[in-house]
């Protein structure tokens, strides 16, 4: 028996909004162990990316570049941790705080791998947005504009991929990379504003009121990530399923016109 919470139908314009109310209410049902996995990450995770930031606003690039790679090993599995721990909860299955603990160990390395290679992607991008800055003209316009759309393609990509680390089975780095690039072009309108408003979200918890960010907003994101992420696979599932039923096998006939057996 399938007890997954259900997922929000994409049929409507609104479900973006749709989708993150739905993760709203998972929170609110996980409250207490989202916060406590939520404080775990922090204190793996915020030391070293509070000196890259640090770093990054003194216009040290190298050291921040440093800390921010550096900030991968701790950081990585605590976010498997999270990613796996919400898929069990909109899966509709008990949960505890060991599975947080669980999903650290079984995805780890793939975590590293993955969140390793996005963290090097972004400082590379971010390098090249801070160097063309300073070049005028049109060439350093239109530089900047292609590094700003490959910085939103980037963190459209992470919406995806840690989730489709914990749905799919034991996938590849590169299967995670095509899977989540596809995502983003089967549904743009979707994925920008579902970007826009974890953005929003991101910026106010973390830079406004702190505290949030702290006890319950990444445990929040994650939630939502794997259900927006699920929502679309079921899409595309559904979608295959639909397409099988309607097509009718095209029979062999013989001569005069006989059906031969398959």
């Amino acid at each position: 028996m399938d007890n997954r919470r259900p997922i929000i139908s994409t049929s409507a314009i609104t479900a973006p909004f749709r989708v993150f109310w739905s993760a709203l209410r998972d929170l609110f049902d996980e409250f207490l162990l989202l916060t406590f996995a939520n404080i775990i990450w922090a204190a793996l995770s915020v030391p070293l990316f509070s000196v890259a930031c640090v770093a990054m606003v003194s216009n040290a690039a190298l050291p921040a570049a440093a800390a921010a790679l550096a900030g991968v090993l701790p950081a990585a599995p605590a976010f498997a941790g999270l990613y796996a721990l919400s898929k069990r909860i909109i899966e509709g299955r008990a949960c505890k705080l060991t599975d947080f603990f669980a999903g650290m160990r079984a995805y780890a390395l793939p975590a590293w791998r993955l969140y390793g290679s996005w963290m090097a992607g972004l400082a590379l991008i971010l390098w090249n947005l801070a160097f063309y800055s300073g070049v005028p003209g049109l060439l350093g316009g239109v530089l900047i504009g292609f590094f700003l759309y490959l910085f939103m393609l980037w963190s459209a990509l992470i919406i995806y991929a840690f989730p489709l680390m914990v749905l799919l089975d034991q996938p590849s780095l590169r299967q995670i990379a095509r899977n989540a690039l596809l995502l983003i072009l089967m549904r743009p309108l979707y994925t920008l504003v579902t970007m826009l408003l974890m953005g929003i979200i991101l910026v106010v918890s973390s830079l406004v009121l702190i505290v949030p960010f702290l006890l319950f907003s990444v445990s929040f994101l994650a939630l939502w990530a794997v259900r927006a992420t699920q929502l679309l696979i079921d899409e595309v599932q559904n979608k295959q399923v639909t397409e099988a039923a309607t097509t009718t096998p095209v029979e062999e006939r013989g001569r005069r016109g006989q059906v031969r057996p398959k």
